[in-house]
């Protein structure tokens, strides 16, 4: 191990704890680096300019700016009528409805954070007022927005595919889905026995007329993800062409509940939103050039390689665990990658399934402590302390991880769907 390589993990862990911006902390810790090493500085120039370059990077701006218009479309509540008339009549209905409409947008926003500030906002105080516990409320909220980065289209699977390469985008939409459906069914039932216990309430029985009327109103919101994965999945059009059309399409069904003063958020909140991901994803081709040029990966498949694949995933699913204890899912996404996954291929692991238990290990990082960033955002909306949250949350994250072990050792769970998508 080089003088400059040793140099650039004590800067970058160092950064990492004092809660330096983690796309900065990998674009000063890489730079010390090639100083160190005697390196032109250009090559982090010209690797953060190829990298903002690549086309495939378009697709982040157009589904954040979907997600975006959506959000403020006031689709939100469509979504939750729908889902309400066919299990409100169950005990718990408003924690089941909670997960079940993050599945549902998790098929259009594709962001945690979005899903749990959007959803969280509108879901926790109501049912804070129909007798659930403040630290349930957040609690079921919380893991359920887990879903939207699980289920496609996924920015995280965007960076992962692009910082790993050899990954297919749409492949690995479609090696997500079982995996989101299971971890969704899986919450639902932890928050069925909790609800019997709690004898937490239920609403009457909803006729026939009234499903159909909340379901019609919701046909245009729920078309969007069978518009979106169809031209995706039937490779009608690319990846890229179909977040632009899937923008489009937004735009077209929330025209007439947005105002010029919701376009000019929406966009900001997309530039700003894009722009972070993508400097994440540009700074991170640097660390992955260091990485390249002290031949790390190399160093790490001589060794690895030399366990059996089912305990190199084991060990692989705690490291990413505790990891995510730590750092944000699109930043372990662009650091860990690329050392992954090379590891994995040499093991015989499909590059789909390796590229599905990553991004749901990360996504789970998100809801524990002590950084897990959708915790701060429930939190102060249900006014509970973040300790509280975790310790109801725990059942919701113990059966999200009996889901990862699943897809970690059944490998038809997730390349089911994309082989018969020809993926």
């Amino acid at each position: 191990m080089s003088l400059g390589l040793i140099v650039f993990l004590i800067c970058f862990f160092f950064n990492l704890i004092i809660g330096f911006p983690i796309a900065f902390n990998l674009i000063f810790s890489s730079i010390i680096y090639l100083i160190l090493g005697g390196y032109p500085i250009s090559i982090a120039v010209q690797r953060i300019f190829c990298a903002s370059s690549l086309i495939s990077l378009l697709t982040i701006p157009f589904f954040v700016l979907m997600g975006q218009i959506l959000l403020r479309g006031g689709v939100l509540k469509l979504l939750v009528n729908f889902v309400n008339a066919f299990v409100g009549h169950i005990k718990g209905a408003l924690a089941i409805v909670a997960v079940l409409t993050c599945l549902f947008m998790g098929a259009i926003v594709g962001l945690a954070v979005a899903e749990a500030a959007s959803l969280g906002s509108l879901l926790i105080p109501i049912m804070k007022k129909e007798r659930y516990s403040p630290a349930f409320s957040a609690a079921v909220m919380t893991a359920a927005s887990l879903l939207g980065p699980i289920m496609p289209p996924s920015v995280l699977m965007i960076m992962y595919a692009v910082a790993v390469g050899r990954t297919s985008v749409a492949g690995l939409f479609a090696a997500a889905v079982v995996p989101a459906f299971l971890i969704a069914f899986a919450q639902i039932f932890v928050i069925l026995r909790r609800s019997k216990i709690e004898n937490y309430p239920s609403y009457s029985k909803v006729d026939w007329p009234h499903k159909l009327d909340a379901f019609k109103k919701a046909i245009p919101v729920l078309l969007l993800p069978v518009f979106l994965l169809g031209l995706i999945f039937g490779k009608v059009c690319s990846v890229n062409e179909a977040a632009f059309l899937g923008s489009l399409y937004a735009l077209v069904i929330t025209f007439k509940k947005l105002q010029m003063k919701d376009y000019i958020e929406i966009l900001k909140e997309t530039a700003v939103t894009s722009g972070l991901i993508i400097l994440l994803v540009a700074a991170g081709t640097i660390t992955s050039w260091v990485i390249v040029n002290e031949r790390v990966v190399y160093m790490l498949t001589n060794s690895l390689t030399q366990l059996p694949a089912w305990l190199f995933l084991l060990l692989l699913n705690v490291f990413l665990l505790i990891n995510g204890m730590f750092m944000d899912d699109g930043a372990s996404a662009i650091v860990w990658g690329p050392i992954i996954a090379p590891i994995a291929w040499a093991l015989g692991i499909d590059p789909l399934q390796i590229g599905a238990i990553v991004c749901i290990n990360l996504v789970i990082g998100l809801s524990t402590p002590p950084f897990g960033i959708v915790l701060f955002v429930t939190g102060p909306i249900a006014g509970v302390r973040i300790e509280d949250i975790f310790v109801e949350e725990l059942p919701l994250i113990g059966v999200t991880i009996g889901v990862l072990l699943l897809v970690t050792y059944i490998p038809s769970l997730t390349l089911f769907l994309p082989r018969l998508l020809g993926y």
